[in-house]
């Protein structure tokens, strides 16, 4: 397959190469932190499903894990007895339980991630409004993008 020439394929270019590097530093932080590499995919699945306002279920790992209930119950109850998650019922279904990350998990990211953070804070602290406003936009469809075809796929 050619590369398109040009800033797009340097783009292009890019986000793989990101893609791959996050890639190896969440693998250093599953062997770090003897992790399997599932249970770490589902911390950050529940901490970004709290940070956009709904939390996870286990039901919500299940499907983005591709893992049976029986492996999911399995990494919740790893996450929970390591003080990295909590479970909590639903407000509007108490049959049905919430993930939400407990200060421990939060901890660990942070301490871990907390030196990535700041090295991208100040790129981003280098960008005026106006450009981070197409960065985001920008950034927000490449993501809807994969997400489409992700989800084709899955079909």
């Amino acid at each position: 397959m050619t590369e398109p020439a040009g800033p797009a394929g340097r783009i292009e270019g890019h986000l793989r190469r990101y893609g791959s590097e996050m890639s190896r530093v969440v693998d250093i932080f599953a062997r770090r932190n003897r992790m399997p590499a599932h249970d770490v995919h589902g911390l950050a699945l529940v901490v970004n499903a709290e940070r956009q306002g709904t939390p996870a279920t286990p039901g919500d790992l299940q499907r983005a894990l591709t893992l049976t209930s029986g492996a999911v119950t399995g990494l919740v109850d790893r996450l929970v007895r390591a003080g990295h998650v909590r479970r909590q019922p639903d407000a509007d279904d108490r049959r049905r339980v919430r993930l939400h990350s407990d200060e421990a998990g939060r901890r660990l990211g942070r301490e871990f991630f907390g030196p990535l953070a700041a090295r991208t804070d100040r790129i981003m602290a280098a960008r005026s409004p106006a450009e981070l406003a197409v960065i985001e936009a920008f950034l927000a469809e490449i993501v809807d993008a994969a997400v489409d075809y992700r989800q084709e796929l899955e079909r």
